[in-house]
């Protein structure tokens, strides 16, 4: 009893399911039998992780065990996201917040976690904030900052406008600072996001701004989607949760990427 509860601690949880990961992208292919024993757990407590790790995108399951996904991460909707990853997402948006300073203008992208950014700056003042994000923008409606609004063809799931008209009105502004979320990040792919048109957006983002930054929790690793945003050598920082390795931290290195892990 005491093994399981201490097994369904949060922290541990997190750990255990990174590891699990990790011995995937070795072996391929992971069993049930042998991850509970390793874990000191229960096969319970594993099939439950790996269920979560498939609705992640980041494995499919198989009889007994699972195997490494490659097939392209369709994304979920907005509501769903914020759900996710909670507590890793709260500590980057706070990491990030201390990067925005009085008489900034910064663009902050869609997502879940730079949702919580945007209510960590809400009650600072003299900085100009452009989204293509509705729910943000509503956010941060009573602030004592200026809001950008882009128009766009409203993207319904994630609460986003994109297309050639949010890209048209981003082409004639210029931004010190983006602050940027993605469905995924692979060192040979890119950043990417299931939907081509909102990839597209954010790439225009990307172009007229200053200083590129990436929130990414743990699970957006190892990831890919339809939709490739830039190569990783095109961010300048990027913030998240995960314990990265040392050859990750090389090639970030290598990208000239700062990194800043929390």
């Amino acid at each position: 009893m005491v093994v399981i509860m201490a097994s369904e601690n949060g922290l541990f949880q997190e750990e255990r399911r990174e590891k699990i990961l990790k011995i995937l992208n070795e072996k391929k292919r992971v069993l049930i039998k042998d991850l509970y024993k390793q874990f000191n757990t229960t096969q319970v407590t594993i099939r439950r992780d790996l269920a979560l790790l498939e609705s992640e995108g980041l494995l499919k399951r198989t009889h007994g065990g699972a195997i490494k996904n490659t097939a392209l991460y369709p994304g979920l909707a907005l509501d769903k996201k914020e759900k996710l990853h909670q507590d890793e997402k709260i500590k980057i948006a706070k990491e990030a917040s201390k990067l925005i300073s009085e008489g900034d203008t910064i663009i902050l992208d869609s997502g879940s976690t730079i949702s919580l950014l945007a209510k960590e700056i809400k009650n600072m003042s003299n900085i100009t904030v452009i989204t293509n994000a509705i729910n943000i923008a509503s956010e941060l409606a009573n602030s004592n900052f200026e809001v950008i609004l882009t128009g766009g063809v409203l993207q319904k799931e994630s609460s986003t406008l994109i297309g050639p008209l949010a890209d048209s009105v981003l082409q004639r502004i210029s931004a010190g600072k983006l602050f940027q979320g993605v469905d995924g990040i692979d060192f040979e792919v890119g950043l990417s996001t299931p939907n081509i048109i909102e990839a597209q957006t954010s790439r225009v983002m990307m172009q007229v701004s200053g200083e590129v930054i990436l929130l990414v929790d743990s699970s957006k690793f190892g990831r890919r989607s339809l939709g490739v945003i830039s190569k990783v050598h095109e961010i300048d920082k990027i913030i998240t949760t995960k314990a990265l390795t040392k050859k990750e931290l090389k090639r970030f290195n290598e990208c000239e990427v700062e990194v800043i892990m929390v």
